[in-house]
């Protein structure tokens, strides 16, 4: 809850208590719920969470000392159902990345000029394009840190969508706010910054990895996260246009053949960054970044579908130093790569099975790689988890893992966990620092390693 929930709620709590149990009602206890209910409204905003309350609120306001036993018993479970709302779908308040630096953020829409739109055949003149979200090392000038999703009401429909839920259930999500803020001064201590890139899942949005982003950019790292367009949710270009989800195939007998056709559209988006990075810091291209990027420290990860999307591109290309693949679907990757691994740094991170999925060999192709991997090469999975304890959705509700993907295993821990365990990786592999973590010093018990 927030301050002003809490505030309200106490208010609130307090003059049904007086009400219903002790009989009396004075005028200071509705003075004191109506500077509650009004602070709430001006500084938090209406939300639907919170309109059994308001509703209870008003009640209580007209309501005189004498109530029958019917009237005590519709507000007490009204008293419930006021407070249940708030709690099971709150307005959170995201993990502290725990860096030495703040976060700076920049947005853009890049066009590659080079290259047809794969989703729109019809359309030969159409060219891929996407939104990119950038996350940096800044200096913090108080500017007010940035919502989680913007053009939330173009985005709820399809959000509830994706996870079979109504709409109106996501409404309340640009009243949550990240650790970043838009367009902060480079924080130049420790550059140039190594470079991590994140690519989404089927369905999924660069934001779904905001507190991986912050973490990694909260110790010093350039993170680079981009809507793969007509595969992500829904993708919001800056004149209001969208680009629909187009990628609903499951069930489809040839629908890991499409994928693989599909995969090098994602691989060759993934090249276009580094391909733009490499003019951003040469100057080419005017950036703030100008100068700040270490081009020989690049790194990859990805989610799901990204997980095999960045490890293609290290296959594809060298200027990939080390590969994370994070609860990957690994099936779309050619056989070839998959037998004789990479020969560079990889970690797959994941839950502890698939065969609840249409995929359930994916673990298994996970371990022949990390088997045959030339380079460094670590498989941990992380128990009680499923498929979206590998991003930020945990952190919605308690009972999310009754309506998603989510496990058993704490919700804010399961988060913890992929982000530091990913820290660790890049940090011991781009920075030369040591892992307690990957260096077997520290024991999570919630780990297995292989």
């Amino acid at each position: 809850m927030t301050k002003f929930d809490l505030l309200l709620f106490v208010a609130l709590f307090w003059n049904i208590y007086q009400l219903v149990f002790k009989g009396v009602k004075k005028k200071q206890f509705d003075t004191l719920l109506l500077i509650a209910f009004i602070s709430h409204i001006l500084f938090e905003g209406i939300r639907w969470q919170v309109y059994p309350a308001y509703l209870l609120t008003l009640c209580l306001w007209f309501i005189k000392n004498a109530i029958s036993k019917l009237i005590k018993s519709f507000i007490m479970v009204a008293a419930v159902i006021a407070i249940i709302l708030p709690v099971i779908i709150p307005i959170i308040s995201f993990p502290d990345p725990n860096g030495a630096y703040d976060i700076g953020s920049v947005i853009h829409h890049w066009v590659d000029q080079d290259r047809e739109e794969w989703f729109t055949p019809e359309n030969p003149n159409d060219k891929r394009q996407f939104m990119l979200q950038i996350w940096y090392p800044g200096i913090d000038d108080n500017t007010e840190k940035l919502p989680y999703l913007d053009h939330l009401r173009t985005r709820a429909k399809t959000i509830g969508a994706a996870g079979s839920f109504p709409s109106f259930l996501a409404m309340h999500l640009d009243l949550i706010k990240t650790n970043s803020a838009l367009n902060l001064s480079i924080d130049p201590v420790g550059a140039p910054f190594p470079i991590v890139i994140i690519s989404h899942g089927i369905t999924g949005m660069r934001q779904l990895h905001t507190t991986l982003a912050e973490k990694l950019a909260s110790n010093g790292y350039a993170v680079f996260a981009l809507d793969h367009t007509y595969d992500a949710n829904i993708t919001v270009f800056p004149d209001g246009s969208v680009a629909d989800y187009r990628s609903e195939i499951t069930g489809h007998p040839d629908s890991v053949a499409i994928r693989k056709q599909q995969i090098e559209t994602r691989v060759a988006d993934l090249q276009f960054i580094i391909d733009q990075l490499e003019r951003i810091q040469s100057g080419a291209l005017r950036h703030p970044l100008n100068g700040y990027l270490d081009l020989n420290r690049i790194g990859v990860t990805g989610h799901s579908f990204g997980g095999s999307t960045v490890t293609l591109a290290a296959e594809y290309d060298e200027r990939i130093k080390v590969v994370s693949a994070i609860d990957s679907w690994m099936n779309p990757i050619p056989k070839a790569v998959i037998d004789q691994g990479l020969l560079k740094p990889f970690l797959y991170m994941g839950r502890p099975s698939w065969i609840d999925s249409d995929y359930p060999s994916s673990v298994s192709y996970s371990e022949i790689m990390h088997q045959n991997n030339d380079g460094p090469s670590h498989h941990i999975t992380i128990k009680g988890t499923r498929h979206l304890n590998y991003c930020d959705a945990p952190l919605f509700s308690p009972i999310g893992k009754y309506l998603v993907e989510i496990g058993d295993i704490n919700r804010k821990r399961s988060v913890m966990l992929v982000n530091q365990l990913s820290l660790e990786f890049f940090d011991k592999y781009l920075q030369d620092k040591p892992s307690a973590i990957l260096e077997g010093d520290t024991v999570i018990p919630e780990f297995i390693i292989r």
